[in-house]
């Protein structure tokens, strides 16, 4: 997997965050985003038919499956959006974690476009 890892590795951009509660009652908070941090990752494209299995319950314009070693998984959990070639994705979370599987040093996330509706 490491010789995989060197070859098809390309790079991603995650950008940390902060989010404040602006107004508890209403739930309403801002996000400011900080400087983002560069990482080299795995990057497939899924099917709008596989995501609907592997995301329930969220209508994407475009999915990725990203592959990153394990020693960056605190990043990818603070992660508020992920840049792949210039275009901004969000994560996958369910109960407000981001969700993603740990196979041995590599962690596998899936992280989608919002479509606008």
């Amino acid at each position: 997997m490491e010789n995989l890892f060197k070859e098809m590795a390309q790079k991603i951009r995650i950008f940390m965050g902060i989010s404040i509660i602006e107004d508890p009652y209403e739930k309403n908070s801002s996000e400011t985003l900080l400087h983002s941090i560069p990482l080299r990752a795995i990057i497939s494209d899924v099917s709008p038919a596989s995501s609907v299995w592997k995301m329930p319950g969220i209508v994407s314009e475009k999915t990725k499956q990203i592959i990153i070693e394990k020693k960056y998984e605190s990043l990818l959990k603070q992660s508020q959006k992920i840049r792949i070639d210039g275009e901004d994705y969000y994560g996958y979370k369910v109960n407000g974690r981001l969700s993603y599987t740990i196979e041995q040093d590599y962690l596998r996330a899936y992280v989608y476009i919002k479509k606008e509706s």
